[in-house]
């Protein structure tokens, strides 16, 4: 539906991500993003490394309704990303959010969350490998699929 944050607003929720957690950063940046929807807002949160050889995508909604605005989910959402990283940061990276959206009690509401590990520079190669039909071993029965 539309944009959570304006761009100034982006900038700032990552310049106070980085004052908490930037102790914690190896050569990687934190970027955020967020939508809103009529029934939720959602806030992604990109840790990667500039090389692309890493990238920690979190998730967070917020379901609205009557005793939640989307200020107030917003803030909520924030609130949730700031404790996901500190558990994230606190465990050496040990702890990661599931692949798929689980609900996760907080305060006196709910969020749902997801997170995805993944290698964007790994993948591209693998897409080009792909997309040429280059045989992965000389046996391969079908270098052109």
């Amino acid at each position: 539906m539309g944009k959570l944050f304006r761009d100034d607003e982006a900038g700032a929720v990552v310049e106070l991500l980085l004052s908490r957690f930037g102790v914690h950063l190896q050569g990687e940046c934190l970027r955020v993003d967020g939508r809103s929807e009529p029934d939720f807002v959602e806030i992604e949160a990109f840790l990667e490394k500039a090389d692309g050889s890493f990238c920690y995508q979190m998730s967070v909604r917020a379901p609205l309704g009557k005793d939640l605005s989307r200020e107030a989910g917003k803030s909520l959402a924030l609130d949730f990303l700031g404790y996901i990283l500190d558990q994230y940061f606190g465990s050496d990276r040990e702890l990661l959010l599931p692949l798929d959206y689980q609900t996760y009690p907080f305060g006196d509401h709910h969020v749902q969350a997801r997170g995805d590990l993944t290698n964007p520079r790994l993948d591209a190669a693998a897409d080009r490998i792909i997309e040429r039909g280059v045989p992965l071993d000389p046996d391969d029965p079908a270098p052109g699929l």
